[in-house]
């Protein structure tokens, strides 16, 4: 008989090897990493006391994010990924809820559609197979205790979301762009935020904090479709498309600017 219900820190182990290969995503690392915290909702699928699958619910208030949706290859088809899905929405809806948040993977999306999700954005996935080589960049330097409410309002502006509780938890290694003072910061840069954030309200800082990024090893990167010249800088830097995602959204849409993002942070988070 199946169960979802919420799950023990002891069992979060046993998360090891749920993801597919190409998510690179450490989900014990991440479940632990947030358990305990307001924010987070951890739930696990389970048959005869065996975890099956799995999925969070990270919620701001009124708006929320669903991620990490999985269910084992030997139990899929039999409506699990779905029975998790709604129970998550459940707990949202339980919680205030009015606005519901996800990134779909191909297997995941139509499900997501039948319990009333509809896309609202694309985010497209590069990746190249080579380091890009470092290079100097100006007007950058490392996050101050003082840049947080700086930081705060600019990720409220770009993404329309109040998840600072989540953000200033990644604030100590990130990067900022702008002038030495708090006040003239255009945008951001959270390294261990996922696979790593970029916020910046113009193309100049942007494109700077995407080279930090580089500078830094990456070799992919995700943006909205929307933002043009992004993409373009990675066409032009050797990344090639791999695959688009759709972002869906249940309940009232949340008003956001996806040229403002140079690189997204997480399935579970946008």
């Amino acid at each position: 008989m199946l169960r979802i219900r919420q799950i023990e820190q002891s069992e979060i182990p046993q998360l090891q090897n749920f993801p597919p290969e190409d998510w690179n995503l450490d989900l014990p690392r991440l479940f632990s990493f947030h358990f305990g915290y307001p924010y987070f909702y951890p739930a696990i699928a389970e048959v005869d006391r065996k975890i099956i699958g799995c999925g969070i619910a990270i919620v701001h208030g009124t708006l929320s994010w669903l991620g990490t949706i999985i269910v084992l290859p030997e139990f899929r088809r039999r409506g699990i990924g779905k029975e998790i899905t709604s129970h998550l929405i459940e707990y949202c809806k339980g919680n205030g809820c009015k606005t519901q948040l996800l990134i779909a993977s191909e297997m995941g999306e139509p499900i997501y559609r039948k319990l009333g999700f509809t896309t609202s954005a694309t985010y497209v996935v590069y990746k190249r197979e080579s380091i890009v080589p470092i290079r100097r960049i100006s007007n950058v330097r490392e996050v101050r205790q003082e840049d947080a409410k700086i930081i705060k309002e600019l990720d409220r502006e770009i993404t329309g979301e109040e998840r600072f509780t989540i953000l200033e938890r990644f604030l100590s290694t990130g990067w900022v762009y702008g002038p030495e003072k708090s006040d003239h910061i255009t945008g951001v840069y959270l390294p261990d935020f996922g696979n790593g954030l970029i916020h910046a309200k113009n193309s100049e800082a942007g494109l700077a904090l995407m080279k930090v990024r580089l500078n830094q090893g990456k070799t992919t990167a995700v943006v909205p479709s929307l933002n043009t010249i992004a993409r373009e800088y990675l066409l032009s830097e050797g990344f090639q498309e791999l695959r688009t995602a759709p972002r869906m959204v249940l309940g009232n849409d949340v008003q956001w600017h996806p040229i403002m993002l140079y690189n997204r942070a997480a399935g579970y988070s946008g």
